[in-house]
């Protein structure tokens, strides 16, 4: 281990341990702890909906095979019911002729029933019916009268069979199925369906009895035997097995073999599926068991339930391995994040200790010390969003390169879900960029009056009744040259931050007018006066600005509050009621806009944020594009995104792209390989021909090996020499190849000039893949 992983002890005692450290930076730092937890509910939501959402899948995949071997039971069901019912006819007419031939005894039926009439009789009715293998006609003491296969007959008796026994002793008009008996001359199984014949008086005639192969069954099940390590088998209602396909060895026809819990689900209804654990072949099955209606027998249809989850299993994979690159992804960026609270609270407590030191000097170093706090705590949070974006950039694209390769919605669902959450993490890297003035701001000339006004009506509806909203502007107040997506979102934001300062109810005011800084004159916001005054905010060069003040009577913050007020994630709110970047992102947006923040507060009296716009010059041009009329709305002419962060849903915005012109090649330039190698597949599945490198250094040797690419897609902020150092030497040796640069953040890019210099398009990771898509080839079909 390495000496600087242990920190020294101010008592002289042994270092602290790496893990020792870190748990002591927890305990002392809330936004820490809220991160950690933050990441922690993540992952367990996370990790909780992939496994229901497999349990689910597991679910629906048992409801239909359930389905299915129900169906396929009916069916065979009814197919050997109909085969019953054949043989079945057959007798019932032997039996109507009997008594119609007015055969009323058994001595009657003996003398003529034995003759070759009959015998022909028998033989034409058991043509056509395969299942039919013979019909015997018997009499009253047993001894066979008539036998369909040969003529005469033998001399045999079979009062001993338990057809025989039980309809000689019962007077009943159903039919009776035997048990199995093996043929001794073919070794085939048989069962009888026998049907007694009785007098007028109800005395015992006799019977007569048709032979069923059982093979015949089994051939019937062979060619509807159902996928998946299927089985059919029929049983005679005490649970003596029939025939079976296929057949198991060792288990034989005419036995009371396994469980046979099919009896306990046909004692309760006339069909049923259930879960065998263990079944004739040890394995689970689903079984599907249903009962004749007219005859004692049973159809029992299964499959093993490992064949039944096999497609759900390579699913239950799949989707397995998205939410654990997710979840990998996720803990990767807390671990990110975490380290970069770490590090950004030593410099927290450096500073401190600083300003303890010097805490007699004159304000105006006091104020200094605070401005390279803010600037420190600015490059800290850039750094945090570049990496951020990088991984972001990284996980989108792969997110939609998933969703487009799977045509099955249970996996396509889980990745649009995903890029949901990516869309939320880019609006929390913008909310980090607006803080250390890296964004990209589109300032335009704004009708501030317009806008206040807007904004005024929507909290009417947003904020409730126990908060009353008055809003007063100055007659003849200046536009303001502000971003006026950015602005809407500042004032929604303190508006939403007022309401949480005043739990009980309140007042929030809005106030606008003009200022210039320099003057002598004095003014104050509550009266409206059309002329301007000096203002004493801090770092305000001298000019015309627009003030807008956002005051509420709340419960106000005390001055260790109000000092760190402007840092990012800190706050004072629960946990799950406030990110801490509501005020960090205004502070942001109002220095980089070139105006300026103050903050007043006392506990008890309420808070006062007032934000210094600078003054629009409609006669002037804004640079990069052409002069505008003072604007209320934003820029797209969209709503502002809600102050909570997030926007619509990012698989909303990835619609499928389209294949890229043939012979369009693209280089594409960056140091990150995750998301360089992301972005070349995405690229090359959309149709492009993509060439890769590692750094600047590497691009500007393959272009001096000859190769000349349509479009040449960079990253600015990379080892060595940085996107827009590239542009400038391919430039400046008359390179007219279109660039587009596609950056986390870039602090020199945050304007148009930059772009204007190189003649460049500048996007903003994570860039949704279409719209890179769409950036290539409109740029491709300009230069061609």
């Amino acid at each position: 281990m390495n000496s600087s992983d242990r920190s020294v002890r101010p008592d002289g005692g042994p270092p602290t341990s790496p893990i020792g450290h870190w748990l002591a930076h927890l305990r002392a730092s809330r936004p820490l702890r809220v991160l950690l937890f933050i990441g922690g509910l993540l992952v367990t939501l996370l990790l909780t909906a992939t496994v229901h959402y497999i349990d689910s899948m597991r679910g629906k995949e048992l409801e239909g095979a359930e389905r299915e071997l129900s169906i396929l039971n009916l069916s065979l069901a009814e197919q050997t019911a109909r085969a019953m019912q054949g043989v079945d006819l057959v007798l019932t007419t032997i039996i109507e002729q009997v008594k119609s031939d007015g055969i009323v005894t058994s001595a009657d039926y003996v003398r003529r029933m034995g003759g070759r009439d009959t015998h022909r009789m028998l033989q034409a009715r058991t043509s056509g019916l395969p299942q039919l293998d013979a019909v015997t006609m018997i009499a009253a003491d047993g001894q066979l009268i008539n036998f369909s296969r040969y003529y005469p007959i033998p001399s045999v008796n079979v009062s001993d069979r338990d057809y025989f026994a039980y309809l000689r002793d019962h007077d009943t008009a159903e039919p009776f199925i035997s048990e199995p008996v093996r043929n001794r001359g073919s070794g085939t199984w048989t069962i009888y369906l026998a049907r007694r014949i009785s007098g007028p008086d109800g005395s015992f005639v006799g019977l007569v009895l048709g032979a069923i192969e059982l093979g015949y069954f089994e051939g019937l099940y062979k060619a509807l035997q159902p996928d998946g390590n299927g089985s059919i088998s029929l049983w005679r209602r005490d649970g003596i097995l029939l025939a079976r396909y296929p057949t198991l060895p060792g288990i034989g026809i005419g036995s009371a073999v396994g469980p046979r819990r099919f009896l306990e689900v046909l004692s309760k209804a006339g069909s049923g599926v259930f879960l065998a654990q263990g079944g004739l072949d040890k394995e689970a099955r689903l079984v599907s068991t249903r009962a004749l209606s007219d005859y004692p027998l049973i159809v029992n249809v299964t499959r093993t339930q490992d064949a039944v989850l096999a497609d759900w299993r390579i699913q239950a994979w799949s989707i397995g391995a998205v939410g654990t690159i997710g979840i990998a992804a996720l803990l990767l960026a807390i671990w990110a994040l975490a380290r970069q609270f770490r590090a950004y609270e030593v410099a927290t407590q450096a500073m401190d200790s600083a300003r303890l030191a010097v805490e007699a000097r004159e304000q105006a170093e006091h104020a200094l010390r605070q401005s390279q706090k803010m600037e420190a705590i600015g490059q800290l949070t850039g750094g945090v969003a570049h990496d951020f974006n990088n991984l972001l950039q990284a996980i989108g694209i792969n997110l939609h390169v998933i969703e487009s390769r799977s045509k099955d919605e249970r996996i396509a669902g889980p990745a649009r879900l995903a890029l949901q959450a990516v869309e939320r993490g880019a609006t929390l890297t913008q909310h980090l960029l607006a803080f250390s003035r890296r964004q990209q701001l589109r300032p335009v000339p704004v009708d501030v009056a317009g806008l206040v006004e807007q904004v005024g009506q929507l909290l009417g509806r947003t904020l409730g009744q126990s908060v009353r909203i008055e809003v007063e502007t100055d007659p003849g107040l200046w536009a303001a040259m502000i971003d006026p997506t950015q602005l809407e979102m500042a004032l929604l934001n303190l508006a939403l931050n007022a309401r949480d300062a005043m739990p009980g109810g309140g007042t929030l005011r809005i106030l606008a007018g003009n200022r210039t800084a320099g003057s002598d004159m004095g003014h104050d916001l509550t009266a409206p006066a059309p002329t301007a005054v000096d203002v004493t905010a801090p770092s305000l060069m001298a000019g015309d600005y627009v003030v807008l003040r956002v005051r509420d009577t709340g419960t106000g913050m005390p001055d260790e509050v109000a000092a760190r007020a402007f840092e990012p994630f800190f706050t004072t709110k629960e946990v799950g009621r406030g990110t801490g970047l509501g005020l960090s992102m205004v502070h942001g947006l109002a220095t980089q806009s070139g105006g300026g923040i103050e903050l007043t507060s006392r506990p008890g009296e309420g808070t006062t944020v007032s934000l210094y716009l600078p003054r629009a010059r409609l006669a002037e041009p804004v640079p990069g594009q052409a002069p505008a009329s003072p604007s209320t709305a934003p820029e797209e002419g969209g709503q502002a995104k809600d102050a909570a962060g997030g926007s619509a849903g990012v698989a909303a915005g990835i619609s499928a792209v389209d294949a890229g012109p043939d012979g369009c090649a693209v280089l594409l330039v960056d140091d990150e390989e995750l998301v360089r190698i992301a972005t070349a597949e995405f690229l090359e599945q959309a149709g492009f021909s993509v060439r890769e490198a590692a750094d600047a250094g590497a691009a500007l040797a393959l272009l001096d090996r000859g190769y000349r690419p349509d479009v040449i897609v960079t990253d600015h902020m990379m080892p060595g020499m940085t996107g827009l150092d590239m542009a400038r030497a391919l430039r400046a040796r008359s390179d007219a190849t279109p660039i587009l640069m596609v950056t986390g953040y870039a602090e020199d890019l945050t304007s148009a000039a930059a772009a204007q210099e190189v003649a460049m398009t500048v996007l903003s990771k994570p860039v949704e893949p279409s719209r890179l898509a769409r950036s290539i080839r409109s740029m491709a079909a300009v230069a061609g």
